[in-house]
């Protein structure tokens, strides 16, 4: 019997906010998979470690870069490897940070496997965005509010700061500078609030983006009407 491919979302960073569901895929499985890019820290591992024990624990490097085709080629290296642990009947736990759902390169793999026949399960997590809101201490959206998730690499037509509701500019450590100056042009920028790192031990609430001087990868921005 082949095992089964979990990928379980360990919530924003503070393990505190770890599932229950998700705490017990981990000590179930025979395997831990661990996303790892670079030398950079893996934040997912650090938050999930204490339930890792005998586990067998593995590094999945998933490069953070646009080259689709060398995406793919890594990915499919990914897989393989995993593979290799499904076939002996092992059940692996993929850790992914905040949900597998909302923007995780989990779910190349999680895809990739999927077609393959083996059976493959998501476990939710608390994502960024709730822990964002609850930093701020503040609703995301209310009664018939809109609320609008959106990268700040976004490259298409529409101006995202056109559309009604709360906008949630998500991974805007890079973009910063050029996010303040869209927001300052739109007479949207006093409305702005960030939080860095939410729920981690470094986490950082900016009621201004005044405040905001080099943001981390973890920055969130919360615009709300009202």
């Amino acid at each position: 019997m082949k095992g089964k491919l979990y990928g379980v979302g360990v919530g924003p960073g503070d393990p505190k906010l770890m599932t229950y569901k998700a705490v017990e895929t981990i000590q179930k499985c025979q395997v831990v998979a661990v996303p790892k890019s670079g030398n950079s820290e893996q934040v997912a591992l650090n938050i999930a470690k204490e339930f890792i024990k005998n586990q067998t624990l593995i590094d999945c490097y998933m490069p953070m870069i646009r080259d689709k085709q060398a995406l793919r080629k890594q990915h499919e290296e990914v897989v393989s490897e995993l593979k290799g642990y499904l076939d002996k009947g092992q059940d692996i736990a993929f850790l992914t940070l905040g949900d597998p759902t909302i923007y995780s390169t989990y779910m190349y793999i999680h895809r990739l496997i999927k077609e393959m026949g083996y059976e493959t399960e998501i476990i939710p997590g608390i994502s960024s965005i709730c822990s964002v809101a609850a930093a701020l201490n503040d609703s995301l959206c209310e009664g018939s509010d809109c609320l609008h998730i959106i990268p700040a690499s976004y490259k298409g037509k529409e101006d995202y700061l056109d559309l009604e509701g709360t906008k949630v500019l998500m991974k805007t450590g890079k973009s910063m500078e050029k996010v303040k100056q869209h927001l300052k042009e739109k007479g949207l920028y006093e409305r702005a609030r960030a939080v860095e790192c939410a729920s981690m031990p470094n986490e950082k609430i900016h009621e201004s983006l005044d405040t905001v001087e080099e943001s981390s990868y973890f920055s969130v921005i919360v615009v709300k009407e009202r």
